[in-house]
This record gives C-alpha cells, structure tokens and sequence, in this order.
C-alpha cells in the first residue's frame, strides 16, 4: 500500500481537504486526495485517496483507489482497490485487484473484473426477483387440521 501511496504523490496531484465540501462531479486526468465531503461522482485517471475524513457520496471511477474514509456509492477501479481498515463502503466494490484490511466495512457486492470500468454493466434486478420466489410445490402449504 506504501508504494501505491507514493506513486500517487510522485506526481503532482489535486487535494481537497476536510474544510472544503464539493457538490457535484470531479473528473480529473491527474491522481488526488480527497479529505473533505465530495457529494458526486470522482473520476480519476490516476490514483484517489481518499483520507480518514474524507467522504464521497457518489460512484468512484479511478485506475487506484486506497480509502481511509467513507464512500456511499458503487466503486470502479481498473488496477487495485485497498479498503483499509478504519474504511467504510456503502456499494458494491468492482476491482482487477482487491485488498480489504481487517475491521473494514463494505456493505454490498465485491467483484473481480478485467474489463474497463465503464464496460462494467449492474446486473438485472428483475432477474435477482426471480430468484427470490418459491418453487410452486414450496408455495402450497399443508396443514395438520
């Protein structure tokens, strides 16, 4: 995870720190921290870190993600994803690599891809229904009287 870090401020990045709230989407072609309230979509070509204060509520694209915060939203990462362990996902989490540290939270799916992010398509809620429904034989009941 170091070396994620510090290939991630190597370069120069943007930073929003814990003062600033940001309503609305950041798309960037450069890596970045986020320490603040972001209520959006971040999209990064680089690497987003999202630090202990920070919080996203929002999807996340990025090609590295390490979080220390919170997200409420789907996360999309083409390289690696690392969850750490004062972080909290609410979302499903879709990465080619994954790391989840002890005691972090995430509250929905985790999926392994190695497709583009944006080629990743949610699955059919009306086929998860289908699923959820008695056979007919378990819908009838019996009685004993």
């Amino acid at each position: 995870m170091k070396d994620l870090i510090k290939k991630a401020f190597g370069k120069s990045g943007f930073f929003i720190p814990r003062q600033v709230s940001v309503q609305g989407t950041i798309e960037s072609t450069i890596p970045g921290t986020i320490d603040g309230n972001v209520r959006g979509d971040v999209r990064t070509e680089g690497m987003l870190i999202i630090g202990k204060t920070g919080s996203i509520r929002g999807n996340i694209y990025a090609t590295d993600l390490v979080t220390y915060g919170k997200v409420y939203g789907d996360v999309f990462v083409n390289n690696k994803a690392v969850i750490s362990n004062k972080a909290y996902v609410k979302g499903d989490v879709t990465a080619l690599i994954l790391e989840v540290e002890q005691d972090a939270v995430i509250e929905g799916a985790i999926r392994k891809h190695a497709t583009e992010a944006d080629d990743v398509v949610p699955p059919d809620a009306s086929a998860e229904d289908d699923k959820m429904l008695p056979a007919e034989d378990e819908e009838k009941s019996s009685s004993w009287f």
